[in-house]
């Protein structure tokens, strides 16, 4: 009699945890699946005589690291007229995908206290009047010159607001 009852009660339990469920509910709606992309199509360079994989990466945009690894070249200098190298950078090599370039940020943009190994342009304040000056190494007064500031790229120095100095005064006086 009390498995009866313990039955009964265990039945009526699993009864009531079933009432809220739809007896009629439609089949769970399958997952989204995402549509593939559509495959770039490729674009290939015949190599010319007197081509380089530099040259060729310039004229077509690419990186020469890219151009060498998608067309799997293990020596780019053997490069001959008339073959074929593939021309894109959203490929994969032996079914691998390609990595993803990661941007070098440049430093100095807007001019660095300290320089970096690979930065030579001196910005320096001109003492008499503040105008922002910059030297290239190839200048005169470099050796001369103490920096206040450092700049990688001569034209990042431009557009921070500094100008060249040349024997005659600051470039554009």
């Amino acid at each position: 009699m009390k498995r009866a009852i313990l039955l009964l009660a265990l039945i009526t339990w699993l009864l009531s945890a079933c009432s809220n469920w739809p007896l009629n509910a439609p089949p769970p709606a399958p997952a989204e699946q995402n549509a593939p992309s559509p495959t770039p199509t490729p674009h290939f360079y015949v190599v010319q005589p007197g081509d380089t994989l530099w040259a060729i990466a310039k004229k077509t945009g690419v990186d020469v690291n890219t151009l060498a690894m998608v067309n799997e070249l293990k020596n780019p200098d053997a490069l001959r007229p008339g073959d074929r190298l593939l021309i894109s950078d959203k490929v994969t090599i032996s079914g691998q995908p390609l990595p993803t370039p990661t941007p070098t940020p440049i430093p100095c943009l807007y001019g660095c206290i300290q320089p970096p190994s690979h930065c030579k342009i001196k910005g320096y304040q001109a003492r008499l009047d503040g105008l922002k000056l910059y030297v290239l190494p190839e200048d005169e007064i470099y050796l001369m010159q103490q920096a206040d500031v450092w700049f990688c790229r001569e034209q990042d120095a431009r557009n921070a607001g500094w100008r060249h100095w040349t024997p005659k005064g600051p470039e554009g006086q």
